[in-house]
């Protein structure tokens, strides 16, 4: 793990919202460890990537963190499949102004500046829409089956190319489960696991190869949850909507197995009549 000194000032102490959006990308703690960062990355394995230990302020997640909208008070996209049980916002939509703030800034040109510089991918750019990023949350008895990412952006000429996880997790506990694990390519083995801890982050690429995951349904208690903030970045591509690879998953573990086998026993109107039912009672709230 490469544990990297927060600049930390209470929020307290600032004078206005400029002045805390100013520190919430690391870009000075990153440019200050550029070359070592980008040795690391390059020659991680199972492919190249990064685990940063303390690189945010931790008032700058914790306020992340309690910007989350209460789990049956938001839009989100919910996905209950046979490969993957969690939320995401719908990117930037309906998040609170600090929360799109954030997410703006870690796509700062400097943010952008030293990412190409990290992973020797000179041509990333950023999705004004934030397809498929921003808040993301998983409760119990959440997981996500080992899948190589989709890399077509639906409606801009982009290619999928990086990732950057922050976790906003405050006394996670690793027996939980939750931890991403990153497999070599065929799924042979996991070549490294990342625990979803407070004030960690993870940037790995997006290929066909870069297989990831938390395959194993998660045992935190009903009142916790694993939230991240979920960034993505791209390359300018015209041929990238006709070209584009979808999102490619694994076959999942026993327990998801037999989950998704007892799933696909219930009539789809079920799922139809039980998304309705959550649907009226948020709008009664």
């Amino acid at each position: 793990m490469n544990q990297i000194a927060p600049q930390r000032t209470s929020m307290a102490q600032e004078t206005g919202f400029d002045a805390v959006v100013g520190r919430m990308a690391p870009v000075a703690q990153l440019q200050a460890r550029q070359q070592q960062l980008r040795e690391s990355y390059l020659a991680a394995q199972p492919y190249p990537h990064l685990v940063l230990d303390g690189l945010f302020d931790p008032d700058i997640l914790d306020r992340l963190g309690e910007g989350f909208p209460g789990r049956g008070q938001r839009d989100w996209l919910s996905y209950d499949t046979a490969n993957e049980v969690k939320q995401t916002s719908r990117g930037l939509i309906d998040l609170d102004a600090f929360s799109q703030a954030f997410l703006w800034q870690m796509c700062s040109k400097p943010m952008m500046d030293v990412l190409r510089a990290i992973t020797d991918i000179p041509n990333i750019c950023v999705d004004p829409l934030f397809h498929g990023g921003g808040l993301h949350e998983s409760f119990r008895g959440g997981w996500l089956n080992l899948h190589a990412d989709w890399t077509q952006h639906p409606v801009l000429p982009l290619t999928r190319q990086l990732n950057l996880i922050v976790y906003l997790n405050r006394d996670w506990d690793p027996a939980w489960g939750g931890a991403l694990e990153l497999w070599t390519p065929g799924a042979k083995e996991c070549g490294a696991r990342v625990e979803p801890l407070f004030n960690r982050a993870v940037l790995f690429p997006t290929t066909a190869e870069t297989l990831h995951g938390f395959p194993e349904p998660m045992t935190c208690p009903a009142n916790r949850s694993r939230r991240s903030a979920s960034l993505f970045f791209w390359s300018p591509d015209e041929g990238a909507i006709k070209q584009g690879a979808p999102i490619s998953f694994l076959p999942g573990t026993r327990s998801t197995k037999a989950r998704a086998f007892l799933r696909s026993l219930v009539p789809p109107a079920a799922f139809a009549a039980r998304d309705g039912l959550r649907a009226m009672l948020r709008g009664g709230r």
